[in-house]
């Protein structure tokens, strides 16, 4: 069970779980990373410790996306844009970032890979080296389906 910094349990609170989240971005990799760094971000995903509330948003002109997350309570905003092949539209984005180290996640991400289905969303954070630094886990009401990858910050 993860800690959720608005005092309740992640995994009650979102349908969205981590095997999910990690299964899917086994299946969105194969082929495109090798073995050992697709076990790497699994591993990290499921056992990130501290889950943050944060909301956003994803807006998708089909081979180009932007994403907004926002840690609540006084945290950061990312803004990212990126690449794949996706269904047109938009949405509201409502779920936790996942990480161990939020000033590292802030400081060190520079791009992300992202799965939108229809029920939920994830975007993982990475830094220059490829290193997973967190996670944002979300449901969606959004019409946005596809899976792609780009780069991104925190300010």
């Amino acid at each position: 069970m993860s800690n959720n910094l608005n005092g309740t349990d992640a995994t009650v609170q979102h349908e969205v779980s981590r095997e999910i989240v990690a299964h899917d971005f086994q299946n969105a990799m194969t082929g495109k990373l090798d073995d050992a760094t697709i076990s790497s971000v699994k591993k990290q995903i499921l056992s990130a410790s501290t889950a943050y509330p944060a909301n956003g948003s994803v807006a998708s002109m089909i081979f180009y996306l932007q994403f907004q997350v926002t840690v609540k309570n006084g945290g950061k905003t990312f803004n990212g844009k990126g690449g794949g092949i996706s269904s047109p539209g938009g949405g509201a984005l409502f779920g936790d970032v996942y990480t161990d180290d939020i000033n590292r996640l802030y400081a060190n991400t520079v791009s992300m890979q992202f799965n939108c289905a229809f029920a939920y969303t994830s975007i993982l954070f990475f830094d220059k080296s490829s290193n997973l630094l967190g996670s944002f886990q979300s449901g969606s009401v959004s019409t946005v389906a596809g899976v792609g990858g780009g780069s991104g910050s925190w300010s």
